[in-house]
């Protein structure tokens, strides 16, 4: 069910939330800009947040980026934690990224900065996403991380006309009884509140169900595997849609829901989520140049079929049995690396 809301900041000064209420299902409220300093709080955020929590206003909060390098972004996803921890949000923590000083970084640069304060979010079991325009969601802001977590998107139409977003920013100059200022106007299309409520995230406790006898833990460190969907976090019970479907089990946490965390932070899964592992095929001594023989010697199907399926469970897209591929593939088996 599509949900409408509004979000809002110091420039819509002081809101009748009373009034406001009558006409919304939730709000986003700024809560400041920049680096963890008081000074670039929004001095709106504490009493927007107050009246929507007296009131049961659901809500979420953003921040507006200035972050050039990843120092920056880890003081402004601790800015955002310090304004929020007393604070009970139905609504995701969102990073604004649309400054004229971001727009300058390279793409490579703006992912690295995002994933630090996407990360540390997430690790202190807070709900982030990211908002900025259709434009920069197209053109910049690419790179896997944006992949993983929510996004809410600025594009102003009568029809939004994408896919891939949960939250949608369709005015900037809409009208709501209580607020004497324009104001954002957008509709979600994910149930935040349920997700969010169930997987104790935004410093609601997570809800306690009867756990059965601790589960038998099939894989170990060092294990690749195959997987349908991953976890935010050890504990959290919300599926997340990943941006690979395969990679090497780092760590395993005993009695967790998700025990197996996935290369240097891809997400956790646990074994219901892991669909199978994937065993690597080796030929160190082998000195020719035909990816045909160097199967057919360790007992492999060396079939175009097989060869196709082996390209694609390495990254080779649309494998056509050229001499390239197969000597990518050829030097995969040789360094025991070829994915089977």
């Amino acid at each position: 069910m599509v949900k409408e809301g509004i979000d809002v900041s110091y420039y819509q000064g002081e809101i009748n939330w009373e009034l406001v209420k009558e006409h919304i299902d939730f709000a986003i409220l700024r809560c400041g800009y920049g680096q963890d300093v008081p000074g670039q709080d929004d001095p709106t955020f504490k009493r927007n947040a107050d009246e929507c929590t007296r009131l049961g206003i659901p809500f979420g909060v953003y921040l507006y980026s200035y972050a050039t390098d990843e120092r920056a972004a880890l003081s402004e996803a601790r800015h955002i934690m310090r304004l929020v921890k007393d604070y009970k949000m139905e609504y995701p923590v969102y990073l604004d990224l649309e400054d004229p000083s971001i727009a300058r970084l390279t793409n490579d640069q703006i992912e690295r900065n995002a994933r630090v304060w996407a990360d540390e979010l997430a690790r202190n079991n807070y709900f982030p996403g990211f908002y900025a325009s259709y434009y920069w969601w197209t053109t910049k802001l690419t790179g896997p991380t944006f992949k993983r977590y929510t996004r809410w998107v600025a594009r102003y139409a009568e029809e939004l006309g994408a896919e891939g977003f949960d939250m949608w920013q369709y005015t900037d100059n809409g009208f709501v009884e209580g607020i004497n200022a324009p104001v954002d106007r957008n509709y979600a299309f994910r149930d935040f509140p349920t997700e969010i409520r169930k997987g104790g995230y935004n410093n609601f406790n997570t809800e306690t169900t009867p756990e059965p006898e601790t589960p038998q833990r099939n894989y170990q460190i060092g294990d690749h595997v195959t997987f349908d969907y991953v976890f935010i976090s050890s504990q959290s019970s919300v599926p997340l849609v990943p941006y690979m479907n395969h990679g090497t089990i780092t760590r395993v946490v005993q009695d967790a829901r998700n025990p197996y965390l996935i290369g240097n932070g891809l997400g956790w899964v646990n074994d219901a989520s892991i669909t199978g592992t994937l065993r690597y095929l080796s030929h160190p001594t082998y000195r020719g140049d035909s990816l045909v023989d160097a199967l057919d010697q360790i007992g492999v199907d060396s079939s175009f079929a097989s060869r196709k399926e082996l390209a694609i469970k390495n990254g080779i897209e649309n494998y056509t049995g050229s001499a390239r591929q197969n000597l990518e593939l050829l030097r995969l088996l040789q360094e025991g690396r070829l994915k089977s």
